[in-house]
């Protein structure tokens, strides 16, 4: 009994002693993997500081973090409290370089590193960066801004320096996440705050060579997603935006100290909501949404607002002479068929295609201040003949375009013109055919109601264009709030029937032919009110002056006048095209001496012709 007891304690005791000793070896193994982890994980830190400080950019910059913590099966390591700073004194003269930046994150990863490279080599390997919601200052401090040693300097102790220059670099893939900038250029005096900034690189391959910095991506990624800054010495004082993107397949880049050289393979970029202001505030540019596509060849723009942040009257007081101050909107901007490699290698605009829809302009001009005597427009053909960067523009086409003209008088009054409903055809905008010509169609209603066509055929050798138009039938006094914004007469009543002209515009004059004809005409003269019976008399007279119809009668032609202006040559072809027009609506009702002739011998012709009728009818 007593031998059986025995064994049994014996047991016991062996199963105790076992269970101890597997406790403390449990308690040493945690121990030692605390104690190895612990240094292993201080090694890293020193070879990761070894290997910065052992490029030629520790000489100017610093690497601070707090801890790291290591995956030893995938390789990745968590760098947390990252500072990448400039340092106070750097170790070494570069005064070359002209800028510099600080990032802060509170975590960095780093993925695929070849640790046991990293630590017996000091090699740093890697496959992926990825920077979290950092906060960036970057300082600018000159037109090319450089904020790392490069290898062809000329400084001694950089020639001299143990420290190796980034030669070449492979990186498969580098992503910074929700960044915030801050950038102060005081070369340009220009200061940026950018949030949600993010960057995507895929296969990033660095190779530099003396005086030259080669890059590749494969694919690139940019994204911000609100920025806004203040130029304080250029002619924009403002510029703010959101949702910026860019997208970059196949990037190289070849960069030396005053040139950049690059090729892509497609090409895709994105923004909405740009505010831009003017410093001396004469122009204020919003635009909802603008995207470009290298693949698709494509530019469009939504929302484009054009518009003064001051008054027509303070925009006036600027110029000493008189001036043309535009306003307006579009609602979309479609460019079709761009060759964006002529643009960008060839500084070449090839387009075949712009297509503007909901298009509301504003014109205004102070009739009271001097005319410049020294400025004297061009035509549309020798404008665009002097444009220095080669241009072909094959088709523009406007639709749902709205007009208004705003004059003010000698007077003191307002003149006012609208053209509503404007459809607008262009064709062949060009400076590289000098022997061709520019045509455009414009389709419009003048006051909404005035329905009209011209044809214009600009020439690009010569300063002249040729023109044709339609007004089609309509009641004469819907031209009223036309006629009595810059006249003191209206139309009472009558008919047009149809208005039809034709004719050439040369550099100095215009001449052609109209036909107007109408029924029932009555006009009004409308002066003060305290000048009724005068304004009565003047009515009678122009009434009994005035013929009522064209043609006067049923057995009488109509009146096709021949016209001739000269050309006022501080104004361009618009000006002289409605002179035309309104001088042969004068010429139909009150004929010159040449007219008169012309028309007396179109009734004799008639009244003979009528009679040969009359007999043979008998």
């Amino acid at each position: 009994m007593k031998t059986e007891k025995n064994t049994t304690k014996k047991k016991h005791s062996l199963k105790k002693i076992i269970l101890w000793a597997a406790a403390v070896l449990f308690i040493i193994i945690v121990v030692a993997g605390v104690f190895i982890y612990n240094n292993f994980n201080r090694l890293l830190t020193i070879a990761l500081i070894k290997n910065f400080n052992s490029s030629i950019i520790s000489d100017v910059y610093e690497l601070k973090f707090e801890k790291l913590s290591v995956n030893l099966l995938e390789g990745d390591i968590k760098v947390y409290n990252v500072v990448l700073q400039p340092r106070e004194k750097p170790l070494h003269s570069y005064p070359y370089i002209n800028s510099s930046f600080r990032l802060v994150t509170k975590k960095m990863l780093l993925e695929n590193v070849k640790i046991s490279a990293l630590i017996k080599s000091n090699t740093f390997n890697l496959d992926k960066i990825e920077i979290r919601e950092p906060d960036v200052e970057l300082t600018i401090g000159g037109k090319i801004p450089i904020l790392f040693p490069i290898r062809d300097t000329t400084t001694a102790q950089a020639e001299q320096s143990d420290k190796r220059f980034i030669e070449s670099y492979l990186l498969k893939k580098f992503e910074l996440g929700n960044a915030s900038f801050h950038v102060i250029d005081s070369a340009r005096a220009r200061e940026f705050k950018i949030q949600q900034l993010n960057i995507s690189l895929n296969d990033l391959v660095i190779n530099q060579q003396p005086g030259m910095d080669e890059l590749s991506y494969q694919h690139v990624d940019f994204s911000i997603g609100e920025a806004s800054g203040n130029l304080n010495k250029e002619a924009i004082k403002y510029i703010s935006f959101k949702n910026y993107k860019v997208s970059i397949d196949s990037l190289e880049i070849r960069k030396s100290t005053d040139t950049v050289i690059f090729h892509f393979a497609d090409f895709s970029t994105g923004i909405k909501a740009l505010d831009i202001q003017t410093a001396d505030s004469t122009a204020h540019l919003t635009m909802q949404s603008f995207d470009l596509s290298y693949k698709d060849s494509s530019i469009k723009l939504d929302s484009v607002v054009f518009k003064p942040e001051i008054s027509n009257a303070a925009m006036q007081k600027r110029s000493k002479y008189q001036s043309t101050q535009f306003s307006g909107s579009v609602g979309t901007m479609h460019m079709l068929g761009i060759n964006f490699d002529s643009l960008i290698y060839s500084r070449k605009i090839f387009i075949d295609e712009i297509v503007l829809d909901k298009v509301s302009a504003s014109i205004f001009k102070d009739q009271r201040k001097p005319v410049d005597r020294k400025h004297l427009p061009g035509y549309p053909g020798q404008q665009i003949k002097a444009i220095p960067t080669p241009l072909l523009i094959k088709h523009l086409s406007a639709t749902n375009v709205n007009l208004v003209n705003t004059e003010q008088k000698l007077d003191g009054g307002i003149g006012k013109a609208n053209v509503n409903r404007l459809t607008l055809d262009v064709k062949n905008i060009t400076n590289l055919s000098p022997d061709g010509v520019l045509t455009a169609n414009a389709d419009a209603y003048i006051e909404q109601k005035v329905h009209a066509n011209v044809s214009l055929i600009f020439s690009y050798g010569k300063p002249q264009y040729s023109m044709n138009g339609t007004i089609k039938k309509f009641n004469l006094p819907d031209l009223n709030p036309l006629l009595y914004s810059y006249t003191q007469a209206g139309i009472k009543s009558g008919i047009a029937d149809i208005i039809t002209f034709s004719g050439n515009v040369y550099r100095t004059n215009a001449s052609g032919t109209m036909k107007f004809l109408y029924h029932d005409l009555k006009v009004d003269m409308a002066m003060e009110e305290n000048m009724k019976w005068q304004n009565s008399i003047l009515a009678f007279a122009a009434n009994t002056y005035l013929n009522s119809a064209n043609p006067p009668s049923a057995d009488l032609p109509p009146r096709i006048v021949r016209f001739r202006v000269e050309r006022d040559m501080h104004k361009g072809f618009v000006n002289i095209l409605i002179k035309s027009v309104i001088n042969g609506v004068k010429e139909t009702m009150i004929m010159s001496k040449e007219n008169k002739k012309i028309y007396r011998k179109q009734k004799k012709e008639a009244k003979k012709k009528a009679r040969q009728e009359r007999k043979k009818n008998k």
